[in-house]
């Protein structure tokens, strides 16, 4: 997912968002990724109008990126 996830293509998905460039930092002991935004916060987080000036509304956003990921992760049986 790491190699899905680039700066490039969060810009990208974030486009609407953010006007400035994206940094990824990547977090391998707790199999993490943080992205910095630049000029993303529409004037700064006491100046913004948007609902969430810190940025978690864009981390809900992003959740709904779509990679692929292997057939293995997908459970097939409700059952399990």
């Amino acid at each position: 997912m790491a190699r899905q996830l680039t700066p490039e293509t969060v810009r990208a998905w974030l486009d609407h968002l953010v006007e400035g460039d994206v940094t990824r930092h990547d977090l391998p002991g707790i199999h993490a990724l943080n992205f910095v935004c630049t000029q993303a916060l529409d004037g700064g987080g006491m100046a913004s109008l948007r609902n969430d000036p810190l940025g978690k509304g864009m981390a809900q956003i992003l959740l709904c990126m779509p990679v692929a990921v292997p057939r293995g992760w997908i459970e097939t049986d409700p059952q399990r």
